[in-house]
């Protein structure tokens, strides 16, 4: 005896039968899952770029004693940023003037003689996301360099940021702050600057009070969730001399 046509379709096709409940719960599940991805991701990859940018830094660990002992024996000032620890390729900067904030990425630096290539992105709307598909968000990538002796330091430009630089071996290189030696205070505009140790741009929020922005060596720092004019309006920050501060720029405070 033949079967019922779509008895014979459901069998051939392999489409199992489900009852409404079942198919409600699956998309449910489907759908917690989805959610939770979404929000493990983020920091499933923070946590890996941490630990790499950490792995690095550890590396580099006895050069950069070595260098701040060399540069304390001859009394030279340390103005760069981190207490002359270096920042490696692949890794956002963070900058602001006032309530406007970038980041900017090295790369190659050193690869082409003193120079670097860097991503940069800005916006002047006092947020701190920088999606690439935001309109708000200015975007582009740039190169600075050689060197040219006489000529002063090799520049980090972009928007209304200028970030003076400088190498000594490849995928690495020095940030130095602004050269506010001899003034009594910083002005609220003044260029602040925050390494970290994150990669993903698309993850990060300069506006986190986690990113303590400085303008010198041993600024206190200000918080990236501090709306700047207001701060300064209520007390004025002394600029304190160059070149005995231990304090480093950005989330940790490296010795």
């Amino acid at each position: 005896m033949d079967q019922p046509p779509s008895r014979r379709i459901r069998w051939f096709v392999g489409i199992p039968r489900f009852g409404l409940r079942t198919l409600f719960i699956a998309i449910l599940v489907i759908a917690a899952i989805t959610a939770l991805a979404i929000v493990i991701r983020p920091r499933f990859i923070r946590f890996i770029e941490c630990r790499q940018y950490a792995t690095l830094q550890k590396a580099r660990e006895p050069f950069v004693l070595q260098w701040r002992d060399n540069h304390a024996k001859i009394g030279f000032p340390v103005d760069s940023v981190d207490n002359s620890r270096q920042v490696p390729d692949g890794f956002v900067i963070l900058v602001r003037r006032g309530n406007t904030f970038g980041c900017f990425i090295p790369r190659n630096q050193r690869k082409k003689g003193e120079s670097l290539e860097y991503d940069w992105y800005y916006r002047t709307d006092a947020l701190g996301k920088f999606s690439t598909v935001d309109p708000d968000v200015h975007q582009g990538h740039s190169f600075a360099g050689p060197y040219i002796r006489g000529q002063g330091l090799v520049t980090v430009n972009f928007g209304p940021f200028k970030i003076e630089w400088s190498s000594d071996d490849p995928g690495w290189g020095w940030l130095y702050y602004g050269d506010y030696l001899g003034r009594e205070t910083i002005a609220a505009d003044d260029l602040r600057i925050c390494s970290t140790d994150c990669k993903s741009v698309e993850f990060i929020d300069a506006r986190s009070a986690e990113w303590i922005y400085k303008a010198y060596v041993r600024d206190p720092g200000l918080a990236g969730n501090v709306d700047i004019l207001q701060a300064m309006a209520k007390q004025s920050l002394p600029l304190l001399e160059k070149g005995t501060g231990t304090s480093a720029c950005g989330k940790k405070n490296f010795p």
